[in-house]
């Protein structure tokens, strides 16, 4: 057995053969030689297990290999590397990506300086699945250009003191991805994190590859949030959790779409939809404001626990803004029924497709991060163009490559939803202070304006089986 090296690499493969090669020589040729590198074999049904015995048995000092005849998936195998690591530093390197050949150096040489920093990771740059260029990933500075730290480091490449990651329990096994997300929310809020600006590994884009499925990534990251965030308050007394107040603005008056509210949308009136996520969603009291009394007496006999104010009918005028009509329920609550939240959760009552997960991941969110408010969006894939000198530019120019860099990332408030603390909440704006976010998918995104987002939103639903 060779002494104890400085990095430990660990390389899981699931039918990803035909790249192994690339992966593990790259590690082969680092210009750092302390390490020591875990092959770890997903029960392919490729040439991977052929493939990683050969590295074994030409390096047995350096290399060993973990083989599995199922399928246990990113995070089991996450956990197994960091039981069998010796290493002081810890690293994933995926079987289709290769690395820089100072990668390890740069990396460990960073926490070896700044021993308050449990997690640094790199820059990147993108390939295309032939291992041709794309484009470089400048990622964000931490601490200067984002303060806001919801924007988690690259779960592949991330170096980790493994002190750290033993310290809070390694990964969540019940995740099948996004490990990257597990181990940002775990590390962030008791140690540094930081990011070196040097490009040092090649992510390769295929139709293959874990980050493609918006809608399966979006549910791996909430589940993260509402994990830490039960585990955070476990054993506390609920008396001092957050008080969450969701307020439903239900304007009932609209020239264009007559009885908007209570007319039905797959089976059930408009309102319901969003009431019954935000009672899902456990928010502590639901307050649904309108200029129709009608709207009022269908709460009072479908929803007797929910409040009610009916609104004076000057904020249903089309200059008033939201926030105003928010203020104006809050204060009323607080005076009426001595409801005094610590979150206000703004509900669209015309996105019927937010779910209360949503609900739930928004006011995780708020806790996670310091952030004020947090809003919901969806990130725009499309390429948009701006006027310049010469006429049209692209203000996301990567996208004619169809490649979503994280300095041109564009987001859509898609109306859905606000969670703000209490006591940042005012009349001129929904967005104040710090803002955070969670994305939701596009095409839960929709929201019923005009009886053609009516029938849109409807088959949705109706495909959905509510």
């Amino acid at each position: 057995m060779s002494p104890r090296p400085k990095v430990t690499v660990y390389v899981p493969s699931h039918n990803y053969g035909q790249y192994l090669r690339q992966a593990v020589d790259s590690v082969l040729h680092q210009s750092l030689t302390d390490w020591e590198m875990i092959l770890i074999d997903d029960a392919s049904s490729d040439d991977t297990l052929r493939l990683y015995q050969e590295y074994v048995a030409a390096h047995p000092d350096r290399i060993s290999l973990i083989h599995h005849d199922e399928a246990k998936g990113l995070t089991y195998n996450a956990n197994r590397a960091l039981e069998q690591a010796r290493g002081r530093y810890i690293m994933r390197l995926d079987a289709d990506d290769w690395l820089d050949e100072s990668a390890l150096l740069v990396l460990s040489n960073y926490l070896d300086q700044h021993e308050d920093v449990a997690l640094v990771y790199p820059n990147y740059f993108y390939v295309d699945a032939d291992g041709g260029y794309l484009g470089v990933e400048h990622r964000k500075k931490v601490g200067t250009e984002a303060k806001l730290l919801d924007l988690p480091a690259h779960g592949a490449c991330t170096m980790v003191r493994k002190r750290v990651l033993k310290v809070v329990g390694g990964y969540d096994e019940k995740l099948g991805r996004q490990d990257g997300w597990d181990l940002w929310i775990k590390v962030m809020h008791r140690y540094g994190i930081a990011n070196v600006s040097t490009p040092l590994f090649y992510y390769r884009q295929h139709a293959s590859s874990l980050s493609r499925n918006e809608e399966r990534l979006l549910s791996a990251r909430s589940q993260i949030k509402r994990t830490f965030v039960a585990k955070s308050q476990d054993g506390a007394d609920a008396s001092v959790k957050p008080r969450v107040l969701a307020v439903v603005p239900a304007k009932n008056t609209y020239a264009r779409v007559r009885d908007v509210v209570l007319q039905e949308v797959a089976g059930k009136p408009l309102l319901d939809h969003t009431v019954e996520a935000a009672l899902e969603a456990g928010c502590t009291d639901v307050v649904v404001t309108t200029d129709d009394q009608r709207v009022v007496d269908y709460v009072a006999e479908r929803f007797p626990s929910v409040l009610t104010v009916l609104r004076p009918e000057e904020l249903s005028a089309s200059d008033r803004r939201v926030s105003e009509v928010v203020m104006d329920a809050v204060r009323r609550v607080e005076a009426e029924h001595d409801v005094h939240a610590d979150i206000v959760a703004l509900l669209s009552v015309h996105s019927p497709l937010r779910t209360h997960r949503d609900v739930e991941t928004a006011i995780n969110s708020l806790m996670i991060f310091e952030a004020d408010s947090v809003i919901s969006v969806y990130e725009d894939h499309d390429l948009h163009l701006v006027h310049g000198e010469r006429g049209l530019v692209p203000l996301n120019p990567a996208m004619e490559r169809r490649l979503r860099l994280e300095r041109e990332g564009l987001y859509v408030d898609n109306g859905a939803m606000t969670v703000s603390w209490r006591d940042v909440i005012a009349e001129g704006t929904r967005l104040v202070g710090r803002v955070s976010h969670i994305v939701m998918p596009r095409d839960r995104s929709y929201q019923i304006k005009s009886e053609h987002d009516r029938w849109i939103v409807s088959q949705i639903l109706e495909e959905r089986g509510s």
